[in-house]
């Protein structure tokens, strides 16, 4: 991965700064012949250089933070004016990546875009005017304006609380009635911190929920791959498995075109016209409304699904739009690999890690075509129930149909949260 970077501004259109580290993502732009510098946060310092990067690296006590970056950067003799771009993977540094772009980068994000990616009040406040289906919410100051939010604003309950820029539903809670909403908000104070905020309040949309992942170019959509969760995502905190499955091509063509056509005007309403994206919506009685969306590949293993199914690499086409390069999906790419490709996150119960599997093992299992381990034997682990990217492994499989996608996952979910245990027993829950 070597790197021919300059320490001044020279001109050469392919100096990008990224912020964070995510070895695919630096991988991707190499490709397209950029010449990158990273700034990461002091608690991944080794990561880069442990994973083969020998470009140059800037530490910051926090990469999110123009200041810190700034900072960073300075004591290399830089600015974010050497650069052509400045950009991130990482969904928590995207506005920081957009506000240092427009210090002098020749080409730059726009600020509000970014913000509309990231702040769900903002974002919702677009889809709103756009006219699309979206639930009513309101931004409160501390936990102790969300009860009277309900009220005053018209959510009524059940309702959803979290924070404004959260991910992975950590944070997120359901209020059902009025005897949850005082223990979730001690729950929330325990998990964030005493009172800090703000929060989001919004109204509680049932019904199952969408992801629809893929890219856009110019304000047109390069590639739209609609998938169904197992369960809804914030039900993690009740233990259930974070799994999906792509839509059947042929039974649920009218929903998988309907969610299309929702991400096309909910993109054009954020202003996201080049980059990947992770949009997810509630399906019920025929209506799609939406949720969130984030201009980042899906968690999980949907850059595996996606590739899966369409032959296209998410991190390919986020590298490309970067820097301003033609999509490499080819406009005449042919039909979809036929059936469905799902994925799940494997849990372990909180404590030190016993019997793991091998990835080998978990290959193995019927349906099974891919899996990743993310923990290792004897990792002590915490309760992850707290957030859906919280997970001991991953599996991807693919079926003849989303049903029987659907049915190997809870499998091999089972089989793997038993073998954790010692047994075959599997988790009914998932």
């Amino acid at each position: 991965m070597a790197n021919a970077f300059s320490p001044r501004p020279t001109g050469a259109e392919h100096d990008i700064l990224y912020l964070g580290w995510q070895r695919e993502a630096v991988e991707a732009l190499g490709r397209l012949g950029a010449r990158v510098a990273c700034v990461v946060s002091s608690s991944d310092r080794f990561k880069p250089t442990d994973e083969g990067f020998d470009g140059p690296l800037a530490v910051a006590a926090d990469h999110t933070s123009p200041e810190s970056v700034l900072g960073a950067l300075d004591e290399l003799g830089l600015s974010p004016g050497a650069f052509w771009t400045v950009c991130t993977e990482d969904e928590f540094a995207i506005v920081t990546a957009a506000v240092l772009g427009s210090l002098g980068c020749r080409r730059a994000v726009p600020v509000a875009g970014a913000l509309s990616l990231r702040d769900k009040a903002a974002q919702k406040k677009l889809i709103r005017r756009a006219g699309l289906p979206v639930a009513a919410c309101v931004r409160v100051p501390d936990l102790a304006a969300v009860e009277r939010a309900v009220s005053s604003h018209g959510i009524g309950l059940p309702c959803v609380v979290k924070p404004p820029a959260g991910a992975g539903s950590q944070h997120t809670h359901v209020v059902r009635d009025r005897r949850e909403m005082s223990a979730t908000l001690d729950a929330l104070a325990e998990e964030a911190g005493g009172t800090v905020g703000p929060w989001l309040v919004e109204a509680f949309v049932p019904g199952e929920e969408l992801h629809i992942d893929g890219a856009v170019r110019d304000g047109k959509l390069v590639l739209a791959s609609a998938s169904r969760y197992l369960h809804n995502v914030v039900e993690v905190h009740r233990g259930r498995l974070v799994a999906s499955a792509t839509l059947d091509d042929v039974t649920e063509r009218e929903l998988a075109d309907a969610a299309v056509l929702l991400t096309e005007r909910a993109l054009t309403a954020l202003n996201h016209t080049d980059g990947v994206f992770h949009l997810e919506a509630f399906h019920e009685d025929g209506v799609l409304t939406f949720s969130e969306c984030a201009g980042r590949i899906g968690g999980g293993m949907v850059l595996e699904a996606v590739r899966g199914k369409y032959g296209t690499d998410l991190y390919d086409e986020w590298a490309a739009a970067v820097l301003d390069a033609p999509s490499p999906t080819p406009a005449d790419a042919g039909e979809p690999r036929p059936g469905s490709f799902g994925w799940a996150n494997l849990t372990a119960p909180p404590g030190p890690l016993r019997n793991l599997p091998t990835r080998g093992d978990i290959e193995a299992r019927p349906g099974v075509v891919e899996a990743q381990l993310w923990a290792k034997e004897g990792d002590l682990v915490d309760d992850m129930r707290r957030a859906s990217h919280h997970l001991a492994a991953k599996a991807l499989v693919h079926a003849p149909t989303e049903e029987a996608a659907r049915a190997r996952l809870v499998e091999v979910a089972s089989w793997f949260t038993g073998t954790l245990r010692g047994d075959e027993r599997g988790c009914g829950d998932a």
